[in-house]
């Protein structure tokens, strides 16, 4: 009885320590997922000439702020354990900003529904972006929401769960979000100039027009 409860006991460390590993990577794919999401609309908008309207570059927004409740967690966790309640809060934060976007998107969507029109932009396999931007705050709320119910066994317990690949990965992730965040910076001031305002439907960027 004695050897089987020492053995369950060694063995506990090693799986939590697996867990915790497998949750902080997951919070990478997270980042990594929407970024990835925004690269795709920079090839609608500079490889195929689509101009993003406002409620485009304002889904664009809440993708990078969903992004960085995970970031934060991965940041945090090269030094040091990371609590129960930075990671429910990194990833509360994901979700909320997730919804946020969906309920722009959802909006954008109603808008050429209701009266029926051909839609705003280019469509990828049938469906306009704003559509599959509505998809993919579900689909992350959804992963979000996973990843804050796996809590238990998905935070680092101890600062030894960060191997020296995640503290790599770490600075990697927070510089692909820090990349994305200065070039949507950049594109919206394309877009806008010095007006104070965005047209509803750029045909072009205001700065050198």
């Amino acid at each position: 009885m004695n050897t089987v409860s020492t053995s369950e006991r060694a063995s506990t460390p090693e799986r939590a320590s697996t867990s915790n590993r497998l949750g902080l990577w997951f919070a990478h794919a997270y980042v990594i997922g929407l970024c990835g999401t925004l690269a795709g609309a920079y090839f609608f908008q500079f490889g195929l000439w689509e101009y993003p309207c406002p409620m485009c570059l304002l889904q664009r927004m809440f993708f990078l702020l969903s992004a960085l409740g995970p970031a934060w967690i991965t940041v945090r966790s090269r030094k040091g354990a990371v609590t129960t309640g930075e990671w429910a809060a990194g990833w509360g934060w994901a979700i909320v900003a997730a919804l946020a976007g969906s309920v722009v998107s959802a909006t954008q969507v109603l808008m050429h529904i209701v009266p029926p029109d051909p839609g705003y932009a280019g469509a990828l396999f049938g469906l306009h972006l704003y559509t599959w931007a509505l998809i993919t705050f579900l689909a992350s709320a959804i992963a979000a929401g996973a990843a804050l119910f796996l809590t238990p066994h998905a935070e680092p317990l101890d600062a030894g769960v960060t191997s020296p690949a995640l503290r790599r990965a770490a600075a990697v992730t927070s510089g692909v979000l820090l990349a994305f965040a200065a070039s949507n910076l950049v594109a919206c001031f394309f877009l806008q100039g010095f007006a104070w305002q965005m047209p509803g439907d750029p045909t072009g960027y205001a700065l050198f027009g």
